[in-house]
C-alpha cells in the first residue's frame, strides 16, 4: 500500500504551541474535573494508519511499523508499534469509538527496556478509565531487564545512552501525535505525561527540554539526580551497611526494631497516634532510642552498636572521611520498614545491582565492568566528579521552567515521605531552586508540589498511597482550577508488593524491594481499590492535622496547617550546586563516541 504523507497542516497542528491557560491561584472552589470535549471518530481505518509515514516528524527512520485492532474490555483500539532508529520501540493506542481528545505517554521506572501502554496514579479519573485517551509508551531506546547488572548494559552504545536520557520519549510523543492527527483527522487538544521514579525524572526532563510537547505533567518521586542517585547514594546503602569483610551489618529482619523506635519517640504531627510522621523532618534519630546497654546479650528488642552506626550512617548518606555529605539526604525517619537491606548477611539488596549496573555501564563516560564491584567506589570528591561529567546529559534539575511556563503547561510534583530509593529531599531542594529561579508566585501559578507521609516508593508503605493524580491536573490544565487539597488513601492492598503491614515488628519488604510490582500494559487506567482509610494531602509547606473530632480515618475531619520545618531548608552538599537553571547540554555521537553539540 502507498505510503502516506503528513500534510504540512497536520504537521502544523501537531508541532504548534496550544495557547496556554491563565495562572489561577489555588482555591477550595469546586469546579468540572476536566472539560467536557465530545467525541472524535477515526477518519481513516486502523490499517491505513499503519502506513502513515512517520520519518518526517520524528526525523529518523521508523522500522517495522504495524497497525492492528486491539480488542479490550473498553472497546476496540488500533494498536501502532514500530522502532525509531535507531533503537527506540514504541506502542501506541488509539481509541476507535470514544477518543475525547487527548493524549497521554506514561514513564517507565528503573533503568526501563521494555514497552508498556498504561498510567498510574489515576484510578478515579473517568477518562482514563474508559479508555479516551490516545495512550503510548516506549522502552527509552533498548531492550533489556530491569534488575540485576545486565540493564545497564545498553550504556555501551552512546546513542541509546542519549536516548535513554531525554530523545526516546520525545519522539515518541511526537509520532504518537503524528498518528492521532493522521486517524481523526486532528491533533490531541490536551496532551499529558505521567511518571514515577525514572519515570518522574523523564516527566521533568519533558517540561525542562520539550516544554511544548505536553500541557499537563504529573512527576512523581523523580530520580532527577540521576548521576548522584544512582551511584552514591544506592552505593553508600551498599557499603555503608558492611563491615571491612564486606558482611551486611543491618538486615531486613532487624528494621521493624529500629522503626518501632522512631514511632514511639517522633510526634505524628498529624494530631493522630497512628505511626504515621506527617513531617518527618521533625523527626531527629537518637542512637540511645534503639542501641542495647552494653553488656546486654538479648539483642531480640534492641540493636547492636554496630548495627545502630550503621542504621546512622544510612540516615545520613555518602560523606567523605570527614563527613563532608555527597548526596542532599539519605532516607528520612518513619522509612525503616522500605529500606531494601539484604536479608542475609551475604545476601544483596537491590541497590546493590542498582549501583553496580549504573556505574559499570551508564553514569560514567567510559564504560568500566570492573566498577561493577562496588569495593572498588571511593567517596571522594575525584570519585565524585567523575560520577557527574555527564550530569548535563542524564540530570533533569534544570530549574528554568520558562519556556513549560509561557507554553501554558501544569506541573504536579510529588514523593512519598517515607521513600527508601530515592530521598524527598532531592525534590524539596528542586522545588525550592525553581522558586529561587522564577519567584514564589510565578512557580504557584503553573507548578504545585505534595508530599505524601508514609508512603515509599511511588507507592506502598504504612501511609496513604492510593491517590488520583491526574484528575488534578487535568482539572488544573483544561478548566484553570488549581489543586488543592489532593485525597489520598489507604487499601487492604496497599502494602502488598513492597511494604509490610502496619505493626513495626512485622516482615519488612521481602527482598529489599524497590520498583512497584508492574501493571498490566493496557490502554486505560486501572481503577482504585476500596479504600479503608483516607487523608488529604496539601500543596507544600502545608500538611494535614486533624480537627480533633470525628473519624480519624475520614479525609474530611483534617485541616491544613504550616510545617513545623523551617523554610527554605538549607542542603550543603556535594550535589547541590548540580540543581539550578540552564544546566543541561544537547548530546550527540561522533566517530562513535558520545560529545555535545556544537
Amino acid at each position: 500500500m502507498k505510503r502516506i504523507l503528513l500534510t504540512l497542516t497536520v504537521l502544523l497542528a501537531i508541532m504548534g504551541a496550544r495557547t496556554g491557560l491563565l495562572s489561577v491561584p489555588v482555591t477550595p472552589a469546586q469546579a468540572a474535573d476536566h472539560a467536557s470535549l465530545p467525541v472524535v471518530a477515526p477518519v481513516i481505518s486502523c490499517e491505513v494508519l499503519g502506513n502513515v509515514d512517520l520519518a518526517p516528524v520524528v526525523g529518523a527512520t521508523v522500522h517495522g511499523q504495524k497497525a492492528a485492532v486491539l480488542q479490550t474490555s473498553k472497546g476496540k483500539f488500533c494498536k501502532v508499534t514500530g522502532q525509531i532508529a535507531p533503537a527506540v520501540s514504541f506502542e501506541v493506542d488509539l481509541p476507535m469509538e470514544h477518543w475525547t481528545q487527548r493524549f497521554l505517554l506514561g514513564g517507565c521506572g528503573g533503568l526501563c527496556g521494555m514497552t508498556r501502554v498504561g498510567v498510574s496514579n489515576a484510578g478515579a479519573c473517568a477518562p482514563a478509565l474508559n479508555g479516551e485517551f490516545v495512550m503510548a509508551g516506549d522502552d527509552m531506546g533498548h531492550t533489556g531487564p530491569m534488575t540485576g547488572l545486565a540493564q545497564g548494559e545498553f550504556g555501551k552504545d552512546p546513542q541509546k545512552r542519549i536516548d535513554f536520557a531525554y530523545r526516546a520519549n520525545h519522539v515518541t510523543a511526537l509520532a504518537a501525535k503524528a498518528l492521532t492527527a493522521a486517524f481523526y483527522g486532528q491533533a490531541p487538544k490536551y496532551s499529558y505525561f505521567v511518571g514515577c521514579s525514572d519515570g518522574g525524572r523523564e516527566a521533568l526532563m519533558e517540561a525542562q527540554r520539550f516544554p511544548e510537547d505536553f500541557d499537563g505533567i504529573s512527576a512523581g518521586a523523580p530520580a532527577a539526580l540521576f548521576t548522584v542517585q544512582n551511584s552514591f547514594y544506592h552505593a553508600w546503602n551498599v557499603r555503608g551497611n558492611q563491615r571491612a569483610d564486606g558482611t551486611n551489618i543491618l538486615l531486613q529482619n532487624r528494621v521493624g526494631i529500629l522503626h518501632d523506635a522512631v514511632i514511639r519517640h517522633c510526634d505524628t504531627l498529624s494530631g493522630v497516634k497512628d505511626g504515621i510522621l506527617e513531617d518527618p523532618r521533625a523527626c531527629h534519630f537518637d542512637p540511645a532510642w534503639v542501641q542495647c546497654p552494653a553488656g546486654q546479650g538479648d539483642t531480640s528488642h534492641c540493636l547492636t552498636a554496630e548495627e545502630t552506626q550503621a542504621a546512622l550512617r544510612l540516615y545520613e548518606g555518602a560523606t567523605d572521611a570527614a563527613g563532608h555529605p555527597y548526596i542532599i539526604s539519605g532516607p528520612l525517619p518513619g522509612s525503616e520498614l522500605q529500606w531494601a537491606l539484604p536479608a542475609t548477611a551475604h545476601g544483596e539488596s537491590m541497590s546493590s545491582g542498582i549501583a553496580a549496573s549504573a556505574i559499570a555501564y551508564v553514569i560514567a563516560a567510559q564504560v568500566d565492568e570492573k566498577a561493577a564491584d562496588l569495593t572498588h567506589f571511593h567517596f571522594d570528591d575525584a570519585s565524585f566528579a567523575y560520577m557527574n561529567k555527564l550530569a548535563p546529559l542524564y540530570n533533569a534539575e534544570n530549574t528554568n521552567l520558562r519556556p513549560f511556563h509561557q507554553h501554558g503547561g501544569r506541573l504536579i510534583l510529588w514523593h512519598g515521605l517515607a521513600d527508601q530509593s530515592i530521598s524527598p529531599l532531592n525534590t524539596i531542594a528542586y522545588y525550592q531552586g525553581v522558586q529561587r529561579e522564577m519567584g514564589v508566585e510565578q512557580t504557584d501559578s503553573f507548578l504545585k508540589f505534595y508530599l505524601l507521609p508514609g508512603v515509599g516508593h511511588c507507592g506502598n508503605g504504612e501511609g496513604f498511597p492510593q491517590v488520583d493524580f491526574l484528575t488534578p491536573l487535568m482539572a488544573w490544565t483544561e478548566t484553570g482550577t488549581a489543586p488543592a487539597a489532593i485525597r489520598t488513601e489507604r487499601t487492604t492492598q496497599g502494602t502488598e508488593p513492597m511494604g509490610p503491614p502496619s505493626g513495626g515488628h512485622g516482615e519488612p519488604p521481602a527482598g529489599g524491594q524497590i520498583h512497584m510490582a508492574l501493571t498490566p500494559s493496557q490502554p486505560y487506567a486501572q481503577p482504585n481499590a476500596t479504600a479503608t482509610a483516607s487523608r488529604p494531602v496539601y500543596p507544600y509547606p502545608y500538611m494535614a492535622q486533624y480537627i480533633g473530632s470525628g473519624d480519624v480515618n475520614e479525609a474530611r475531619n483534617y485541616r491544613p496547617v504550616k510545617s513545623p520545618v523551617s523554610l527554605p531548608m538549607v542542603f550543603a552538599s556535594h550535589a547541590t550546586p548540580l540543581i539550578g537553571p540552564d544546566n543541561q547540554k544537547d548530546y550527540e555521537v561522533r566517530n562513535g563516541k558520545l560529545g555535545t553539540m556544537h
